[in-house]
């Protein structure tokens, strides 16, 4: 804000309270085009090569609760090489290389061990040290005596298929999205996290992944565009701040009228409470009559002179 000589403030005592305008104006105009988006409102879909699975139910039954089981994921970022170079005693900055970062995405680690799971046909994919040791004898310590001895493969299994055809991000914002695909991930890490006794907390899992590039795309929120949004274990349920007996039985009925009186009641008393007690705590800080603006009187609390006396009462 610009600043202004306290001689050009003029009091007004009508008026009491007002919004900031320019805040307004910046973030409520035009159905909030240009409110800062919330962090929560985000969707994940992961491309999964159903030929590189051992367990086919992860996409012909779970494939969309996989999306859902995302607790949170960064978005794609980037680092510019750059070189500053010396052009006739000028320096000059070039870029010559650009890469990808890392992503994190946490998954909550569910009851069903759906995750869990997920990992587990990854792992067996791309490395055969995981079945090995679970068959044969191929960790025994003396499995490198003769060449015959050993009954299984170690490390990287060489599949050219990857596992993941892609993973993609959706931000969301009113009834639309950005989407973040990433083009051909892989996991540079995966961390199950630890059990602890002393802890209430739920266990997650670290998924880190790296990717060749990112494909931008926008447009409107529906099932599909996201895929898997709003599909499964979504709440239909009609909010109960909507009449509900209007829509199914008549707005003019004795149950749509009583409806629609009881949400009147609910959002009136609402909205009384909260301005009272918004208004009780702005007013509140004005108590003893004190500001910073000569010339200009802000509103205070009335003092409560309302005395209560108590009564004894004899048993």
């Amino acid at each position: 804000m610009s600043f202004a000589p306290n001689s050009q403030l003029k009091s007004d005592v009508a008026i009491y309270l007002r919004d900031r305008q320019h805040a307004a104006r910046l973030f409520v105009d035009d159905q909030f085009k240009f409110l800062p988006k919330e962090r929560f409102l985000f969707h994940v879909s992961f491309g999964i090569n159903s030929a590189a699975l051992t367990d086919k139910s992860l996409t012909q039954k779970h494939r969309n609760e996989i999306n859902m089981l995302v607790k949170s994921t960064d978005l794609p970022g980037y680092t510019m090489s750059t070189e500053v170079l010396n052009q006739y005693n000028r320096p000059k900055i070039v870029q010559y290389r650009h890469k990808t970062n890392d992503v994190t995405i946490k998954f909550h680690d569910d009851n069903y061990s759906l995750i869990n799971k997920l990992w587990q046909n990854y792992y067996t994919y791309y490395y055969a040290d995981t079945a090995s040791a679970s068959t044969g004898k191929s960790f025994e310590r003396n499995a490198m005596r003769n060449f015959n001895y050993v009954q299984g493969i170690y490390g990287y299994k060489g599949n050219a298929a990857p596992f993941f055809t892609h993973i993609t991000i959706y931000q969301l914002a009113r009834h639309e999205y950005v989407a973040y695909k990433l083009i051909n991930p892989i996991v540079t890490s995966w961390l199950h996290n630890k059990v602890d006794y002393s802890s209430k907390d739920s266990n997650d899992f670290d998924m880190k992944i790296n990717y060749e590039a990112v494909a931008y795309s926008t447009g409107t929120v529906d099932i599909n565009p996201p895929p898997g949004f709003g599909v499964e274990h979504y709440d239909q349920t009609q909010s109960p701040l909507t009449s509900l007996a209007s829509s199914q039985v008549g707005i003019n009925t004795p149950a749509a009228q009583s409806s629609n009186l009881v949400t009147q009641q609910i959002n009136s008393t609402q909205n009384v409470q909260s301005s009272t007690t918004t208004m009780s705590g702005l007013l509140g800080t004005n108590g003893q009559g004190v500001n910073g603006l000569q010339g200009t009187v802000f509103p205070g609390t009335v003092p409560n002179t309302t005395v209560t006396q108590a009564t004894i009462l004899t048993i």
